[in-house]
């Protein structure tokens, strides 16, 4: 096999014949020329012909804690395999010492979750189940997207009422109000009961003895046709409302009371992806190659390691990075949904993981071209730091944004995709001067 130096120099005329016979090319203006001096131009280099090697792995340090939306439902992916989201969140007194009839009668109990405008695949109907937790959620802790929660087996959704239209677009009508699109689930009478007359009514008097008494639930679903919804929690219509008639007195009054989910309520996500019948059906075992393809998913699932072993090559005289970047191009699929944006770390000599400098400076960019599809990295000042020796070589960590609250996914083309057309390929092009 051909050693790949990574190295090819443009001097122009003199060297044209050895400039075609390594099918190399001058610097083009958008190839980073426009940051040599004139002057400069005739004796750039430029080589997009560095050794890469990638590999897809499991991203297992995500916390999917304290964020405004909730992500709820089922899907299926062919290349990915299956993806299932369930929400865990506290509900509080929405006031202290409520004040509840001895002689009451629960109408109904209702679960609203107020839509996000986004969600993933095709929303009809769904069923869905609610089980109380069986453990306390704590405030102050994190939650890893991966992470379970012991619940009881009670599903708190009433009987018969599982199924549930999903209709993100128009206002949902209570009590002759109209207010925004909801999803209503009807949870069983019980509860209400169970909410408004505890064993101890002290537990009323305080939000912390409350979220001992009724810990949370965790809520999921699974329709006919897969959809992954997204809720907005911090919404003052996601609550559980009571309602209640006052038999008290001559004429019943019906009432109600909410049990709200608000910033202070401990909330996560949690993420479960099977691999099995897929490539990576092994992934969480053992690395995936990615010299053809690679992947990355949202919710705790993958990223990419990319190794650059020939890039230290550069370091070898007195270079001056003028421009790199890292290309990454992608398969596109309609039914699923891309990531908008992709990032960038390296390792530091403890392991953790960092942002690169041009991402400090605001110019790295990492955003999804659709034209072109792929997503391009503008990595210089990183490449000129390893070249000085301010930033250590190490493997570059490409992962998804928006990771606690998304299932989204980038199927990328590794370097050797198609070795005939090597734009169709991850690659990195430098262009540097001495």
């Amino acid at each position: 096999m051909k050693k790949n130096t990574g190295i090819t120099r443009f001097i122009f005329p003199l060297f044209l014949g050895t400039i075609l016979f390594f099918g190399c090319k001058p610097p083009e203006v958008t190839d980073g020329a426009q940051f040599l001096p004139e002057e400069d131009f005739l004796n750039a280099f430029q080589t997009d012909t560095f050794q890469i090697k990638v590999k897809t792995t499991t991203e297992d340090n995500v916390n999917s804690d304290e964020l405004s939306l909730a992500v709820v439902g089922y899907q299926a992916d062919p290349i990915l395999g299956e993806t299932v989201c369930k929400a865990y969140t506290q509900f509080r007194l929405s006031a202290l010492t409520p004040e509840f009839p001895d002689q009451m009668e629960i109408d109904s109990v209702v679960m609203s979750l107020a839509f996000n405008a986004s969600y993933y695949g095709t929303p009809m109907r769904q069923r869905f189940s609610v089980h109380p937790l069986a453990e306390i959620l704590i405030k102050d802790s994190s939650y890893n997207a991966q992470r379970i929660v012991a619940v009881q087996p009670t599903d708190l959704v009433k009987d018969g009422e599982e199924w549930v239209e999903i209709d993100t677009k128009n206002p949902a009508v209570v009590g002759g109000d109209t207010t925004v699109p909801q999803l209503r689930i009807p949870l069983d009478l019980q509860l209400g009961q169970y909410l408004t007359h505890p064993t101890d009514p002290s537990v009323l008097d305080s939000q912390t003895a409350f979220l001992e008494y009724f810990k949370g639930v965790c809520i999921e679903s699974r329709g006919r046709y897969d959809a992954v919804m997204r809720y907005d929690l911090i919404d003052p219509t996601t609550k559980i409302t009571v309602y209640y008639r006052d038999l008290s007195g001559t004429t019943p009054d019906t009432l109600l009371y909410d049990f709200v989910v608000n910033t202070d309520c401990a909330r996560y996500n949690y993420f479960e992806h099977r691999y099995q019948n897929t490539a990576l059906a092994n992934v969480k075992q053992a690395d995936v190659d990615g010299d053809e393809y690679y992947y990355i998913q949202s919710g705790g699932g993958l990223k990419a390691i990319i190794e650059l072993p020939t890039l230290m090559n550069l370091k070898a005289g007195n270079k001056v990075i003028n421009k790199a970047e890292l290309i990454v191009p992608v398969d596109f699929d309609a039914a699923f949904t891309q990531f908008d944006v992709l990032y960038l770390r390296y390792e530091n000599e403890e392991g953790d993981l960092k942002i690169l400098p041009d991402e400090v400076s605001q110019s790295i960019s990492g955003t999804y071209n659709a034209s072109s599809r792929r997503y391009k990295f503008n990595i210089t000042r990183y490449v000129q730091s390893l070249m000085t020796g301010e930033i250590e070589s190490s493997p570059l960590h490409l992962i998804g944004g928006t990771s606690g609250v998304s299932v989204k996914r980038a199927v990328a083309h590794g370097p050797n995709f198609n070795p005939a057309n090597p734009s169709e390929n991850t690659r990195l092009i430098v262009t540097f001067a001495e």
